[in-house]
């Protein structure tokens, strides 16, 4: 192993490390806590103007493009109580030069970092299970980036023109498998290293300098798109993980991070019926699409693409009998969609197919079962219980239904079971069949 490259990894560790320990004034902390407008225990916007920032340990998720386009920020603490980054946290802000993540983080979602032109190293926490489209797409000047053995998914277009990265990963890790991919790809060596990098286990608030410069909201330059319909999506198998995989379009991208534009129409909601292409509803088809609001899914209808329907404004869908397969975040993100019937030919539901739907928020914040489950179909799982008893007749289990619950050790399955999805348990527990 390059030995230099071995110490810059030890550097960067020992850097967050230090970092996290800077002392506060408890007169700085209460002058920044204007900065930060909160929903409950999410973070919806930062309006500060610092170059330092460490976000509140009240906060539990960072909303969607929180950050977005801030051009002061350079260095940013997520303090361990943060559970989840949202797509496009961190898009466009140019100047970002360094990020410590807490180990309360499950995933890198999509577009987290996308642009941030200025971030050099990261580490990712223990914890940490996937990273997701294009999350750091667009980062021409990440040299180095630490990804521990717990990420089991990383989405292909996860460092999208990122040419001078080097991922350093474990022996035999998804991460280390990944790296040896780009490095074919680019014809070089990947990093591998024997034992993992100390991630930081405390964070504390740095010392930051007053700024009264406002936030810039200048929008990046537009780029390159690929064309709806040519994101493809394979599964290969590394040890006894599934790791999904995004192909990007033929179409070559420029420079920087990519969005599809499919869908993006605005105005009037309207109820309507789905195209279809050889009974599928194609990949990004209604993508951020804001004039829809019923959605019929024809008859002869087979699969729902991925990201078919995401982030748009989708109220209401009827899924006919004959569909067979929900693909990868189908419906992410259709904030309004508050009810699902899924018929009993379906036999695949990807994972976040349906993250983050009024369906599934009021689910993990309202419902007294631990189990989503729709017609003979587990959707999600929101228990605690290292021992976990399938209910009777469950037939499919989504992709991804139980990964995060690393409480879990064993699990019953009944006798009903004829379709378990990828990644559905996370690794290790034991499973019983019943």
């Amino acid at each position: 192993m390059n030995h230099k490259k071995w110490m810059a990894v030890i550097a960067l560790a020992v850097t967050a490390l230090i970092l996290t320990h800077l002392p506060v004034s408890e007169a700085d902390a209460a002058a920044s806590a204007s900065d930060f407008q909160t929903q409950g225990s999410t973070l919806v916007k930062y309006r500060g103007t610092e170059e330092r920032v460490t976000i509140p340990d009240t906060v539990e998720v960072v909303g969607e493009s929180a950050f977005e386009n801030n051009q002061k920020v350079q260095f940013v603490v997520i303090p361990k109580s943060v559970k989840r980054l949202d797509a496009y946290v961190f898009w466009g802000c140019n100047n970002l030069e360094e990020v410590v993540l807490g180990k309360g983080l499950t995933a890198v979602d999509e577009y987290s970092f996308a642009g941030c032109t200025g971030l050099k190293q990261i580490t990712i926490p223990e914890n940490v299970q996937s990273i997701d489209a294009q999350a750091f797409a667009g980062c021409i000047n990440l040299t180095d980036i630490y990804i521990p053995a717990t990420v089991t998914g990383i989405a292909e277009d996860a460092f999208l023109n990122c040419d001078n990265v080097t991922i350093h990963a474990d022996e035999g890790s998804v991460a280390a498998q990944f790296s040896q991919k780009l490095a074919e790809q680019k014809n070089r060596d990947p990093l591998v290293t024997a034992a993992p990098v100390q991630t930081p286990t405390a964070v504390s608030r740095p010392d930051t300098q007053a700024t009264t410069e406002p936030v810039s909201t200048t929008t990046p330059a537009p780029v390159a798109t690929p064309v709806p319909g040519n994101v493809l999506g394979s599964t290969i198998v590394v040890g006894n993980h599934a790791l999904v995989m995004v192909h990007p379009g033929e179409e070559k991208v420029q420079q920087g991070y990519t969005e599809p534009e499919a869908g993006q129409e605005t105005g009037e909601e309207q109820d309507i019926t789905a195209e279809t292409e050889n009974g599928k509803i194609p990949e990004w088809m209604y993508y951020r699409n804001q004039s829809v609001s019923a959605v019929t899914i024809p008859e002869g209808t087979t699969e729902i693409g991925r990201f078919a329907f995401s982030r748009s404004s989708l109220r209401t869908v009827t899924i006919p009998e004959g569909v067979t397969v929900i693909d990868y975040a189908a419906f992410y993100h259709c904030d309004n969609l508050d009810n699902v019937i899924l018929p009993d030919t379906v036999n695949t539901v990807g994972a976040k197919a349906f993250t983050h739907t009024g369906w599934m928020d009021d689910f993990e914040e309202n419902s007294m079962d631990d189990f989503l489950i729709s017609g003979d179909i587990l959707v999600a799982y929101k228990g605690n219980l290292p021992e976990v008893v399938i209910p009777d007749g469950v037939r499919v289990i989504a992709e991804e239904a139980f990964r995060n619950h690393t409480e879990l050790k064993k699990v019953h399955l009944p006798a009903s079971v004829t379709d378990i999805g990828n990644d559905a348990f996370p690794e290790g527990i034991e499973i019983i069949n019943e």
